[in-house]
């Protein structure tokens, strides 16, 4: 029985830094007396001499010219990967003795080989997914499995940046993403990618996407993790007691939700969760890999749950499908644009006015076309009152087709406007969020129905 307790370990686990493990075991091994001033000397010489040695391979022979960055950058990669060997010592103080027993240099092949272990290992996993993945419109998540991971492994050179990710990553995985670096981190992340995958085949896609809309209609261009609001709604549908792989939360089933939930403890949330994910898995058979990390996925759903219940918005957790294309569309058209010699003039007769009153009323009297208006609009330097006054003059068509346009809507940022169109959108936002709520959601359907206008 003693045989299978864990050793205790003198370094503490938790301390070692996951993107600099080499470094960190050497700092507490140094700290705890495992390691002596002339060891610590011995790991300085013998480092040296590696980079030595990577350096004339770097430079094809010739170790006497190098930028002093470039140098470091080859030290950080090979501190790397002789800790990529030195993580398959399940007892940290076992790494240790291998450090002080091994060459620098032995170490430094051994992770060598595991680096080329691994990037066989997320090269397969990544041509599995390229086979059959989720067909969603959510740009983020085509380009991430795509293009950004086929950019990594052309891009990554392990024999002098083996600690190099070289892409962004952006979409991001449901759970959370150890502190990684290297190709280390590609696994993990990849890893997570196939199995939040494998989970979201299971599903129709346009179950999927009907879904997202109820996330929000333009998920297409939104940051989002897919797998966390599909895993949420099938969660959802078998606690309401509907077909999970419909994705359907009936209005009855999100009533039913809010009845079980509502006085539970994180704890009751978290198990009616659990057993939820149970029965999923009878439903779709999960392999022992998917199984493990929809069961990792439970917590962060329960944390979520638990928010919700006590701010009332479960609405906010579990949504319904909705169907865009079922919704009436709004066709509108900006209208004709007036001579461009007759636009320079009444421009400059509304900049020359300094009474705000007045300038309102040349805006007033002389144009007369919602293309006109926007252009006036952005090319006076119009206070922002000045530009709600003039919105007060609109009818919510014309107010819906200039927010359909500069995507009031959207939480994205508006990045991609110049600095007259950002105040445009502000003050077009704040004149909806200032109107009774009445009419303030009458004005949100009327944008959300818009299907084009003639810019």
């Amino acid at each position: 029985m003693s045989s299978n307790l864990e050793r205790i370990s003198v370094i503490e686990k938790e301390k070692l830094v996951g993107e600099f493990y080499f470094q960190s075991l050497l700092e507490q091994g140094f700290e705890k007396g495992l390691l002596t001033d002339s060891d610590i000397e011995r790991l300085q010489y013998d480092s040296l001499n590696l980079l030595t040695q990577i350096v004339e391979r770097y430079n094809s022979g010739d170790s006497s010219s190098i930028r002093v960055e470039k140098a470091q950058d080859i030290m950080t990669s090979n501190m790397f990967t002789i800790g990529l060997w030195l993580k398959t010592f399940q007892n940290p103080d076992d790494a240790i003795t291998a450090i002080k027993n091994e060459q620098i240099a032995e170490l430094y092949q051994k992770g060598r080989k595991r680096i080329d272990t691994m990037v066989a290992a997320s090269k397969a996993v990544h041509s599995k997914m390229l086979t059959r993945f989720v067909g969603t419109k959510n740009v983020f998540y085509r380009a991430t499995i795509v293009d950004a991971i086929k950019g990594f492994f052309k891009l990554y050179y392990p024999d002098f940046g083996a600690h190099e990710i070289h892409i962004t990553a952006d979409y991001p995985t449901h759970t959370l993403m150890q502190k990684l670096a290297g190709i280390e981190f590609i696994k993990a992340y990849l890893d997570a990618l196939y199995q939040e995958n494998q989970f979201c085949l299971y599903f129709d896609p346009d179950d999927v996407h009907h879904l997202l809309c109820g996330y929000e209609e333009n998920y297409e261009e939104l940051l989002i993790n897919i797998y966390e609001p599909v895993l949420t709604a099938a969660v959802g549908c078998v606690l309401a007691g509907t077909d999970a792989r419909k994705l359907d939360i009936t209005e009855d089933g999100a009533a039913r939700l809010c009845r079980l939930f509502k006085g539970m403890a994180k704890s009751e949330i978290l198990a009616a969760i659990q057993n939820a994910v149970d029965a999923l898995k009878r439903v779709f058979d999960f392999p022992p890999g998917l199984e493990l990390y929809v069961q990792r996925s439970c917590p962060l759903i329960a944390d979520r749950i638990e928010i919700a219940i006590r701010e009332g918005l479960l609405n906010h957790v579990f949504y319904s499908p909705v169907y865009p294309e079922h919704l009436p569309k709004l066709y509108l058209s900006f209208g004709e644009k007036m001579d461009n010699e007759l636009y320079r003039k009444v421009t400059e007769e509304i900049m020359q006015c300094r009474i705000t009153r007045d300038r309102i009323a040349i805006i007033k009297q002389q144009i007369h076309s919602l293309a006109d208006l926007e252009d006036v609009l952005l090319d006076v330097d119009l206070s922002r009152e000045e530009i709600l006054s003039d919105l007060h003059e609109l009818s919510a068509p014309e107010i819906a087709a200039l927010s359909k346009k500069y995507s009031v809507l959207s939480g994205m940022e508006a990045i991609e406007y110049s600095w007259q169109e950002q105040k445009l959108r502000k003050c077009l936002y704040d004149f909806i969020a200032s109107l009774p709520c009445t009419q303030g959601e009458m004005l949100v359907k009327a944008i959300e129905a818009i299907e084009e206008a003639s810019f």
